[in-house]
């Protein structure tokens, strides 16, 4: 596969464990946008490679999570942040069976104190091995040094720009996921 290929995202679904083999040693950040938001009048450009992830989250309850997404490259200072983060919330069924207030608030001041940035507004993917974090501009440059467009939209093809603006809100996840405990 090449950097412009987009694999499973129109119907080849692929197992993150099958592409990241060693997500237990090393956590990934994925940019990407959930599948039922794409169509045929809006899919993921060729300028990254795409794909669709299917993976295992929410400890023993097993709950499986689909993203279109790329995959960034960390910078190589928030690594060990990452691996901690993972570390911290590994085993801990988190939401396999609901959320508490007290496990916001406490992954909220983790995802601060080791990688310095929030999860506000996308807190509500939250779960053991998907580790949300509010996709702005501040956080993609303070996590990533990859080469992002300003407006992200950049980086899907829109057949007909009345399609843009919809569901411009909340489109994009920033997801770091790790290995699940099951």
């Amino acid at each position: 596969m090449n950097e412009t290929t987009t694999a499973g995202a129109w119907g080849e679904v692929v197992s993150s464990a099958e592409v990241f083999p060693d997500l237990e040693e090393r956590p990934r950040l994925l940019l990407g946008v959930l599948p039922g938001w794409l169509s045929r009048e809006v899919r993921p450009g060729q300028d990254r490679r795409w794909l669709h992830l299917r993976h295992q989250a929410g400890g023993v309850n097993c709950t499986q999570v689909e993203l279109v997404a790329t995959e960034l490259t960390p910078r190589p200072e928030r690594e060990a942040g990452l691996l901690r983060l993972f570390l911290r919330f590994y085993d801990s069924n988190l939401a396999g069976w609901g959320t508490t207030v007290d496990d916001l608030m406490t992954y909220r001041v983790a995802l601060r104190e080791l990688l310095g940035v929030d999860a506000n507004l996308s807190y509500g993917d939250l779960r053991e091995a998907v580790y949300p974090v509010d996709v702005t501009a501040a956080h993609l440059h303070h996590l990533t040094g990859d080469e992002l467009p300003e407006d992200l939209d950049e980086l899907l093809m829109f057949t007909h720009s009345a399609t843009r603006p919809m569901e411009m809100l909340n489109r994009w996840r920033l997801w770091i996921i790790t290995q699940n405990s099951d």
